[in-house]
């Protein structure tokens, strides 16, 4: 058999179902049969997920035993992803927005101050700290192949105006929503930032399909979820297929 270990926040639950859905159709992983665990780190036993919030933390020691015990053949990692949208899902009075480098004829918000594209990175990255500092901590732990799984890009408007109770505690004006363009770019932008760290600390790094998309840069309606910020089995299946293509050729380096 050949072991994945899976580790994240709210968007797991997507993957760990998809996953299991493959394990029970039979789907094998360099030849063996799949197996899985999936950890949910907002687990009252597995929080602080850090020991401290620094650069040179390491894990709570239960989340170690966990990997220790396991000896996964590989890792997929979901930690984190929405706080892109924490940050986009509206404006205040005075509208922004960002010419993003990777697609720079993407529409502006009208009447939007533009604002450089590094000022927006640098707040995701902030806002991200615990999750990038978290995704290190881990690789410190395992020699394992890791695939960062990409989370799902934002859903569109007409899903959060659905669900506001997900994002508002209390009534809220529909006109301070951003355009879903936006929140697309502000997507890309944070990752931008899960690229950047699995290169930095070796891990694989496994992008949302395109079909997965409408053509504004919103998660495709085949895949929603059952909320307005996370995706569903569908999402998690193809996702895990597109981890285990990924951590395929690295079973037999050594790296276990």
């Amino acid at each position: 058999m050949t072991k994945i270990l899976g580790l994240g926040h709210s968007h797991i639950v997507a993957i760990a179902k998809g996953c299991y859905e493959l394990q029970h159709q039979g789907f094998k992983l360099g030849g063996a049969r799949l197996v899985s665990r999936f950890v949910y780190l907002y687990d009252p036993e597995l929080t602080p997920t850090l020991e401290e919030e620094s650069a040179f933390s390491r894990l709570n020691p239960r989340l170690r035993g966990i990997i220790e015990e396991e000896r996964p053949d590989g890792i997929v990692l979901s930690v984190g992803g929405n706080e892109h949208i924490a940050l986009s899902v509206t404006q205040p009075k005075e509208r922004f927005d960002f010419i993003l480098g990777a697609e720079p004829d993407l529409d502006l918000e009208p009447g939007a101050v533009v604002l450089p594209e590094a000022a927006i990175r640098e707040t995701l990255r902030e806002k991200m700290t615990p999750t990038l500092l978290t995704i290190a901590a881990i690789r410190k732990e395992t020699s394992a192949p890791i695939v960062c799984i990409e989370p799902p890009p934002p859903l569109p408007n007409s899903r959060v105006i659905q669900c506001p109770q997900e994002f508002f505690r209390r009534s809220f004006d529909p006109r301070r929503l951003s355009g879903d363009v936006f929140r697309y770019k502000m997507w890309r932008t944070q990752s931008a930032l899960y690229r950047e760290i699995c290169m930095r600390e070796d891990m694989l790094f496994a992008a949302v399909p395109a079909e997965f998309m409408a053509p504004s840069g919103v998660l495709a309606e085949i895949v929603w979820g059952a909320d307005a910020s996370h995706a569903n089995a569908l999402f998690g299946r193809r996702m895990i297929e597109a981890a285990a293509r990924l951590i395929e050729p690295r079973l037999g380096d050594g790296r276990q």
